[in-house]
């Protein structure tokens, strides 16, 4: 019997809770192995030393890698997403900032986890796209060192004002101590003491942003090892179809109208509310339905120098779509 698939995940999500049941189901002898942050799965994808399949990794990182190593890259990416989310509520200013749109952001400072990091590709090509601010128009402090790419496959711009944090201060320390100006990251609950987002109404902005542009920005990717997907021509679209199903699986539990699965009141009201904003399935898997969002990161990173080379979208995700699909269109 040949040994289980095992994939990595930096989270609890509802979307591949049930993957190792509906693999079974296909046949698939598939693991998941949840550590404690994403940040943690991507240093473990990116080592391989582990001996996983698969498992999540920083969509931005992976292309950067994909960009460097064409098809020596170790790694396949499969369009699905284990992570998306609007970064809209991502920016943060102090209560008393005169900052009041990503337009005032340019000649000020902004501190963030890491540059290359997909939350920030996607809020600069935002403040470039909307606002007319380009990466070179801001200052950036850097707080950490690179997660998921080595020294020699980290791709930097030369034309933008990129330094370290001068000390070991929290990002919201810098942001309360006019070291930085706004600070993009992920944020605490409740928000940290003397601080705002950008966007006063960020979902509002959220909504209208995906009215415009059809964008729901992926975070996240599902990665294959390239020595897994070798000499098994059908496991690629198995993984899609797999994913597909156990996504479907957490939809079932978020429709249900007889017993509350997530902690939240009006849990059902909420699931109505998006799916209808959305236009049906809030969160597609396959490349063809996700053009526009997979385009746009594809140019946010070439028009950022975070990419080797301009590759076509397809060279970086394979150009899958999930079976249920296929079928009813």
């Amino acid at each position: 019997m040949s040994a289980p698939l095992r994939f990595v995940f930096g989270g609890q999500y509802d979307r591949v809770a049930d993957l190792p049941a509906v693999a079974a189901t296909m046949g698939r002898d598939i693991e998941n192995h949840i550590v404690a942050s994403p940040k943690d799965a991507f240093a473990l994808l990116s080592s391989g030393e582990e001996g996983y399949a698969g498992g999540e990794l920083s969509s931005s990182f992976y292309m950067t890698m994909r960009s460097k190593l064409g098809d020596d890259c170790p790694l396949v990416g499969l369009p699905v997403w284990i992570s998306r989310s609007f970064r809209h509520s991502n920016v943060w200013v102090r209560e008393d900032s005169d900052i009041e749109s990503p337009a005032d952001l340019a000649g000020k400072t902004v501190a963030l986890p890491e540059y290359g990091m997909t939350m920030a590709v996607w809020l600069r090509g935002l403040f470039h796209d909307e606002y007319g601010v380009r990466p070179q128009d801001i200052s950036w402090i850097t707080h950490r060192t690179p997660v998921g790419l080595d020294e020699a496959t980290l791709k930097l711009p030369q034309d933008v004002n990129i330094t370290p944090a001068p000390d070991a201060r929290s990002l919201p320390d810098l942001l309360r101590d006019g070291v930085a100006d706004a600070w993009i990251g992920a944020g605490t609950y409740p928000p940290p003491r003397g601080i705002r987002r950008l966007f006063r109404d960020a979902p509002g902005a959220e909504r209208d942003y995906f009215a415009r542009t059809g964008i729901f920005p992926v975070m996240h990717t599902l990665v294959v090892r390239r020595e897994v997907l070798e000499g098994q021509p059908e496991l690629a679209q198995q993984l899609v179809d797999a994913f597909e199903a156990t996504k479907r699986q957490a939809e079932k539990r978020l429709w249900s109208t007889s017993v509350s699965y997530p902690t939240l009141p009006w849990t059902l009201a909420a699931v109505e509310e998006q799916y209808a904003a959305m236009g049906g399935d809030p969160w597609p898997y396959g490349l063809e339905r996700n053009r526009p969002t997979t385009d746009a990161l594809g140019r946010y990173l070439v028009d950022q120098d975070l990419v080797w080379a301009d590759l076509p979208i397809e060279n970086y995700f394979l150009p899958l779509e999930p079976t249920t699909h296929k079928e009813q269109s």
